[in-house]
């Protein structure tokens, strides 16, 4: 006699849908399939022992027990629930007919208590998989189940916290509550980043504070090189609350990216913020293939439409900084394989981090700084020019420039960033005075930046006037659109000259420091 029935949990690769198959046949001896005999013996240990907990039949016969897929499984407690359940129906505790149409899953105790492992991710809906699984029901713990409401008709949900609930709503004696149908995003944890928010808290001049400003506008790649305690890693965080909430499309796109590396992210307005360490592998970084040609999100993917920091960007190999080039210009990229290849894309804001020197007190004077200029030119050669002139902003930070808590608060931060980035999306046509086009011509003259380096000065130049003129407007800028034209000056460029320090070839080579 064949029982079928289903399981679901991270039992299975990607947190798909497991068949359980058991056979039952002449003899005394189990064979299991699919899971490690030493798996299968202890899910048998836990399962005879609730069964006469409960005062429920033990069936005897050789049997065999299989389950789908083979590879990759782990976490077999979760697949308790449905098994048990299989041998009863077996032993005609429980009609066969409404199992093999029936979603289970739970660890057991030896009491018959239903518990879950570790939160359940959302399915991976595998096409194989689900096309063989015919499911009217789900029978599921406390802990798991409002994400795998897709996988049954409406109301047919039920939670269950003991082995002999299960049984008695399978015979159709005793009822289970169905678990609540809810719009997730509706429930989801709003983002507040007022609330005890970095950027109040943070010393800094005006001209670092307008850089960030800038780089948020924009979101615009940054690199912030300076001695160590001056805050740079605050600035970062203090740059994600910046951005824009998570709209609900937004969400999904995340939460999908998240569900291929079998990563859970919860509902909520906040964008990713994701800081890998600097002993991350490339393939860690961009991401990979595995054997079975699937592709496995890296650090990068994750951090869509949020913040990928990188602290302390030195310290980071060179093959792992090298493997910046292409997303950091374009946020896309192509990964090959033997097998497969496919191309990705990131809508990832990059903000890094990194000391002037090995001991990090090079900006604080020959005084501060043990370095001798050999160490200190060894050190920067870690991040080489091409990877240098992607990141648009290069921001010095020094203990000696005069700092002061923040006169602009977050929420109006927020506004006139968000108000530069509508103003940006709208394309205005641009208008440079003579002296801007004059300045410009100058900067590349002095320093010949490459032709990347370029466009970036008219980058930073383009959104520091679309800031300079939303500041100076009362009313936020039309969404619909803006027939005006945007001024470009000789501030505009200035300033953006400032913030492209690699331009200057020996840029750290300053008098008042030999």
């Amino acid at each position: 006699m064949l029982v079928k029935t289903f399981g679901y949990g991270h039992a299975v690769p990607g947190g798909r849908v497991a068949i359980v198959q058991l056979h039952r046949t002449r003899g005394a001896r189990f064979h299991v399939s699919g899971i490690p005999w030493t798996a299968g013996r202890a899910a048998l240990s836990r399962i005879y022992a609730a069964f006469e907990t409960c005062d429920l039949p033990r069936i005897s016969g050789a049997f065999t027990l299989h389950i789908r897929p083979l590879e990759g499984v782990q976490d077999y407690p979760l697949l308790d629930l449905p098994i048990a359940l299989a041998m009863l129906a077996q032993a005609n505790v429980v009609p066969s007919s409404i199992l093999g149409s029936t979603l289970s899953a739970g660890e057991m105790a030896l009491d018959g208590q239903l518990q879950v492992v570790r939160r359940a991710a959302q399915p991976a809906n595998d096409p194989l998989l689900l096309g063989e699984a015919d499911i009217h029901s789900l029978i599921l713990p406390e802990g798991m189940g409002r994400n795998l409401l897709e996988l049954a008709p409406a109301g047919r949900a039920f939670r269950a916290h003991h082995l002999q609930q299960a049984v008695g709503f399978l015979q159709g004696a005793f009822p289970l509550p169905a678990i609540a149908v809810g719009a997730p995003w509706k429930q989801r944890e709003t983002w507040t980043p007022e609330r005890n928010a970095v950027w109040n808290n943070l010393r800094w001049s005006d001209h670092q504070q307008l850089a960030l400003m800038v780089a948020a506008a924009g979101q615009l790649p940054l690199l912030i090189i300076g001695s160590s305690g001056t805050g740079k890693s605050q600035m970062a965080r203090a740059l994600h609350e910046l951005l824009p909430k998570l709209s609900r499309e937004e969400h999904a796109e995340i939460e999908a990216i998240h569900r291929q590396r079998e990563l859970a992210f919860p509902p909520t307005e906040r964008p990713p913020f994701q800081s890998p360490h600097h002993r991350c592998s490339p393939s860690g970084l961009i991401g990979t293939v595995n054997a079975k040609g699937e592709w496995v999100p890296g650090e990068w993917s994750l951090a869509h439409k949020g913040v990928l920091c990188f602290d302390e960007l030195a310290e980071f190999s060179r093959d792992c900084i090298e493997s910046f080039r292409g997303p950091l210009e374009t946020c896309e990229w192509r990964l090959a394989r033997a097998k497969n290849s496919t191309t990705l894309r990131s809508a990832s804001w990059v903000v890094a981090t990194s000391n002037p020197c090995p001991c990090g007190q090079f900006h604080e004077g020959p005084d501060a700084c043990c370095c001798s200029a050999g160490q200190v030119r060894s050190y920067h050669s870690r991040i080489s020019g091409p990877i240098a002139d992607r990141f648009s902003l290069h921001m010095e930070t020094s203990k000696h420039t005069p700092m002061a808590a923040s006169t602009l608060d977050l929420l109006t931060a927020r506004q006139w960033v968000q108000r530069c980035r509508t103003l940006i999306k709208n394309s205005p046509t641009e208008t440079w005075s003579s002296g801007a086009v004059r300045r410009l011509n100058a900067h590349v003259e002095h320093f010949v930046p490459s032709a990347r380096g370029i466009e970036q000065l008219k980058k930073i130049a383009r959104t520091h006037a679309a800031l300079r003129r939303t500041q100076s407007e009362e009313a936020p800028t039309s969404t619909t659109g803006s027939a005006s034209s945007l001024s470009i000056e000789t501030a505009d460029v200035d300033f953006a000259s400032q913030l492209r320090i690699f331009d200057r070839p020996h840029w750290w080579q300053k008098p008042e420091l030999t």
